[in-house]
């Protein structure tokens, strides 16, 4: 398949652009920088200049699906990244394609009062952007992780709605979104994501 990576420079992103190109997909990741660009050329995708506030569509340009990983992350922009921009993927999607969208979102979005209370802001942001993409008639799937590490991963998790809070490698929520681009069964799934014992593969294709 040919894959538009949104998000491509965040951890999470680098690590699916890597292991789709790894796994014999084509790869176009979305960058807004020279530095960025280089970095994702050494992992064998394609860089694509632009930017989520502005020209970005070129990114999809003969493929066959998306992967969301953008997010703000420390910039604090939630609303302009983790929501605006992730509606207006979708609805791009929804009238152009391809209609096919993998969203890495976060654990706790349907229970936010539950979650840490610096979390909020964000979550409250991605509970509606995330029923935007569940509602827009696209083939989605959206992941929801629990906290992120740089760990290296195991390949094992835990996929449940809800699953227990915890911890989860970024290197094994690529696991689960490659997984899931290549399970058509995934189709149509929200769930959350945390280390366990069952792996990637079993757990998605148990959908």
């Amino acid at each position: 398949m040919k894959i538009a990576v949104i998000g491509a420079a965040g951890g999470v992103g680098r690590q699916v652009a890597s292991q789709l190109v790894q796994a014999g997909h084509e790869v176009r990741a979305l960058v807004r920088t020279q530095e960025q660009a280089d970095m994702l050329s050494l992992h064998g995708a394609a860089p694509v200049m632009g930017d989520l506030t502005g020209e970005w569509q070129q990114v999809l340009d003969g493929t066959d699906a998306v992967v969301w990983a953008a997010g703000a992350g420390m910039s604090g922009k939630y609303q302009a990244i983790d929501g605006d921009a992730l509606v207006n993927v979708a609805d791009t999607l929804a009238q152009q394609g391809p209609k096919r969208l993998v969203v890495v979102s976060s654990m706790g979005v349907d229970r936010p009062e539950q979650m840490p209370p610096f979390l909020m802001p964000v979550l409250k942001v991605k509970a509606v952007s995330d029923a935007h993409v569940q509602q827009s008639g696209l083939a989605f799937t959206v992941v929801r992780p629990g906290g992120l590490s740089d760990q290296p991963g195991t390949g094992q998790i835990t996929l449940a709605q809800p699953a227990p809070r915890g911890q989860i490698p970024r290197e094994d929520v690529a696991r689960v979104v490659v997984a899931c681009l290549e399970n058509a069964g995934s189709i149509g799934h929200t769930f959350e994501i945390v280390s366990g014992e069952t792996g990637v593969h079993e757990a998605v294709a148990a959908l």
